[in-house]
């Protein structure tokens, strides 16, 4: 019988992905049997130490003991991470000889013990990871998965629409490619119309994509990012503000000190990644030591301005400060340019 470990730091992929195996093995059996009959489900994650020994005691219990009504069946433990290893240690006991006629599907949306995550090892698990890739296009392929999985088929540019809008937010796929399937059906290939109307609220981002537009001037672009961030409850102004701080002193530091390679940059700022390294230096020649200066005064600004200093509202405060940090990096390129190309004088 198979044993699946199904991991990733969100909950609801985790358990979206639980159910979609449990389905899969359920419908492999060719069972005359009802579901109740032949699954089980227990939660390692409850509130309290007795529940959740109580949980994978029956769990293993269950998984032991040959079915009445057929000759397999498939028992889930969910969110094994939030047990103790002492909690878990009849798991541990059981997976050293797992029984031939039950499929096992354990769930962790937090790290495991080592002695847990050895214990599944050597049982031979099947580990599953819901995380999203980061890179892009590794992320555009991971949402294809998704929809063919599903058996909806969806257009280029509505693809990249729904992963902009959910951002952060993955979890909400399931939901949305569901209400979709419900929608059209899986016979039609859908197109940015069709999925406009069921995106809802955007998702949230990533901190550098906000960063990224204002190093980029893009005003627009940082202010979509800005509203995204505060409004999906994820990160509060201050927060924001954190991040922008931590951003600006970076550049800070490479004030003063004679750059020629990311590495230089990386034993000022920290870090060990050459694409870091290679975007703060990129920035610091773009908006050069002038730039800084005036970006630290906005940010000491609105400091001040988002602990009282002016009743504009917290949101408000911090659309300004994106605003003008972008409109900042415009026109540092503008003054450059013009710089660049004005005629001599004789």
């Amino acid at each position: 019988m198979t044993i699946h470990l199904i991991t990733g730091s969100d909950p609801r992929l985790v358990s979206d992905k639980v159910t979609e195996i449990t389905r899969g093995l359920i419908k492999s059996m060719n069972s005359q049997e009802s579901r109740s009959t032949i699954l089980e489900t227990h939660d390692a994650g409850a509130s309290s130490a007795d529940l959740r020994e109580i949980a994978i005691r029956q769990a293993v219990a269950s998984a032991e003991t040959m079915s009445l009504f057929g000759e397999e069946r498939v028992v889930v433990i969910r969110e094994i991470s939030e047990a103790t290893v002492g909690e878990l240690s009849t798991l541990v006991k059981y997976l050293e000889h797992p029984s031939d006629s039950t499929h096992l599907v354990v769930s962790a949306s937090g790290k495991l013990p080592k002695s847990i995550s050895d214990a599944l090892k050597r049982s031979g698990a099947t580990v599953i990871a819901t995380e999203p890739p980061a890179r892009r296009q590794e992320l555009v392929t991971w949402f294809l998965e998704k929809f063919t999985e599903s058996e909806l088929s969806v257009d280029a540019v509505a693809l990249n629409d729904i992963i902009d809008w959910l951002g952060e937010d993955q979890a909400r796929l399931p939901g949305l490619i569901d209400t979709l399937a419900s929608a059209y059906g899986t016979s039609k290939k859908l197109t940015k119309q069709d999925v406009a109307v069921f995106l809802g609220d955007a998702g949230s981002v990533k901190p550098w994509d906000l960063t990224d537009a204002i190093d980029a001037g893009d005003s627009p672009l940082a202010l979509e990012m800005l509203t995204r961030m505060v409004r999906s409850g994820d990160f509060h102004p201050l927060q924001v503000m954190a991040i922008l701080h931590t951003h600006y002193l970076k550049l800070m530091r490479l004030d003063g000190p004679e750059l020629h390679s990311p590495a230089d940059v990386l034993t000022l700022i920290g870090g060990k990644s050459e694409f870091q390294g290679k975007k703060y230096l990129t920035q610091y020649r773009r908006i050069g030591s002038a730039g800084i200066s005036q970006a630290v005064q906005l940010l000491a600004r609105a400091d001040v301005d988002l602990r009282g200093g002016k009743d504009l509202g917290e949101e408000l405060t911090m659309e300004i400060l994106v605003a003008r940090l972008s409109r900042l990096v415009s026109s540092t390129k503008s003054s450059r340019t013009n710089r660049t190309f004005s005629p001599k004088r004789n």
